[in-house]
Parts: structure tokens; C-alpha cells; sequence
């Protein structure tokens, strides 16, 4: 597979890698802002990130969190090209020790190598007189950060958005974290999103209140049929439909039952939203 698009925004570049795009969005997006890069792609695209990498000069390489499709090249970044790499404070430690990557992970992605990254700071200035905020939104995963340019409101989202109604979870997502960081990103002054997965999103505030608002109907939803006496399962097939072979291939590890059954780990505060 090569490079599935290329983006340009404004003062920014991007290009999308990976595989396997028929029943779920599986690739992930590069941006470069001057010499700035945020994510690095999954490591079995190594070859097409390095050119992208090689056109201009790099002077720092971040990451939103330590999953292999967002930090999976990190490594020969830092071997090969010797650009100082960086990662949020949580992140720090699965990229140095390694951490559990799932079958179905592996076979999509590939497998990362371990990485010694530096923190992240608060704020970073960057050339042309634009800056970098980071803002930590743990849910998706421990580590999950957002970088803010305050001043043209760009807002690179990593794995917050991903779409307005997601049906799956992992097993290791916290809802609960999501939800409130969420609520937090909306409290900044932004306008544009860019994911990524779903790339540049003009209207990235009103992107993020409708996954905002699905999550907590949903979780009122959730509640309100289990107090009926209904099991995950009949609640899931209700809401969200059968599970359908991605859950399988994945053994559940990323199924929409996860999304139901940590609905039902969250207090029904549907009357209170």
C-alpha cells in the first residue's frame, strides 16, 4: 500500500498510510506544521512516512499517544533520521518497555520497536510565530493528548473524534475519562479539527458536540433498557446491531458490547444532561 492522500491545509501537511480501508478506517494521518510533525503512522508503512519525513527538515516529531498506528515509526525516526522525538509524559514508558499489541493489531499495523522519548512540554513555540499547546485528554487511552495552535484555532485531536457516533470500544478505553475530556477540549477556543483518522474537519467544534452529546443519550439509552431487565447483549443488538466479524476478528477486544457494558459502568445521569 502507498500513500492513500495527501493533505494541505492552511500551513499544513499531511499524507494517510495504511491498510485495510473497506469496513473500518484503519489508516492514519501524518501532519507536518512547519517543522513539526504530529504522529508518526503504523510501522509496516515505515517507507512511505520516511519520504514524506525526507522532503523537508524536521526539527521535532510528536505523538498523541503510544498506539502503534500513531507512534509506530517512532523508533527508526529517531535511529535513522536523528530527530528529537517526543511523547506525552504517560506515553513514555509503554514506548520504552513495550507494551501488549494484540493478533489483529500486528496484522494490520505491524509490530512497534521500543523508543526512548522526551516529554512533551506545556507549550511549544514553533516557527512563523505559531505555537503548540498540549492538552491532556485521557479516555481513549491513559495517554491520549491534544496539541493547540490558539491563535489560527487548530486543534490535532489524535484519537478523540474519530467519528460522531462510534459503535465499537476497546476493552481497554475508559468512557467515563472520554466523556470529560471532551467536555474540557469544548471549554478551548478552536474551530478546525484535524483528526487522525477523518482528517481535516472545518467544523471541529460541532464535530465534537455531536460525539459528545451521542455518548451521554446513549449511555441514558443504556440505562434505561437495562433497567428493563435486558443483558448487554440484547441492549447491544438493540442499539448498535450484531457484532458482526470485525469483533470476532478482533475476539472482542474492540466490539460494540465494550461500549454498551462500560455504559452501564458509568452513573445513569441522563435527567441531570
Amino acid at each position: 500500500m502507498s500513500v492513500l492522500d495527501r493533505i494541505e491545509f492552511a500551513d499544513i501537511e499531511g499524507i494517510r498510510v495504511g491498510r485495510f480501508t473497506s469496513q473500518i478506517n484503519t489508516t492514519c494521518i501524518l501532519y507536518r506544521l512547519g517543522g513539526t510533525v504530529i504522529d508518526t503512522g503504523p510501522p509496516n508503512q515505515w517507507r512511505f512516512v520516511r519520504r514524506f519525513l525526507e522532503e523537508k527538515e524536521v526539527q521535532r516529531v510528536l505523538v498523541t499517544h503510544h498506539h502503534e498506528d500513531h507512534s509506530g515509526n517512532l523508533a527508526p525516526i529517531d535511529r535513522t533520521l536523528k530527530t528529537p522525538v517526543l511523547s506525552p509524559r504517560e506515553a513514555i514508558e509503554p514506548l520504552s518497555k513495550g507494551y501488549e499489541v494484540q493478533f489483529y493489531r500486528r496484522l494490520i499495523w505491524g509490530r512497534p520497536l521500543v523508543v526512548e522519548t522526551a516529554p512533551v512540554p506545556d507549550r511549544m513555540e514553533l516557527a512563523g510565530g505559531l505555537s503548540l499547546a498540549t492538552i491532556p485528554t485521557p479516555g481513549h487511552s491513559p495517554d491520549s493528548t491534544c496539541y493547540l495552535e490558539p491563535d489560527r484555532g487548530w486543534l490535532f485531536t489524535g484519537d478523540l473524534y474519530i467519528a460522531a457516533r462510534t459503535r465499537y470500544l476497546r476493552q481497554d478505553e475508559d468512557l467515563g475519562e472520554h466523556i470529560a475530556s471532551l467536555r474540557r477540549v469544548l471549554e478551548l477556543d478552536f474551530d478546525t479539527l484535524l483528526c487522525s483518522h477523518r482528517g481535516v474537519i472545518a467544523a471541529g467544534r460541532e464535530a465534537l458536540t455531536r460525539k459528545l452529546d451521542y455518548l451521554v443519550s446513549l449511555r441514558g439509552e443504556v440505562h434505561r433498557l437495562h433497567a428493563q431487565g435486558k443483558s448487554v447483549t440484547e441492549i447491544t443488538r438493540e442499539l448498535l446491531g450484531g457484532e458482526g466479524h470485525l469483533s470476532l476478528f478482533t475476539r472482542f477486544h474492540f466490539a460494540k458490547r465494550n461500549l454498551i457494558a462500560a455504559c452501564l459502568d458509568l452513573p445513569d445521569t441522563s435527567t441531570e444532561d
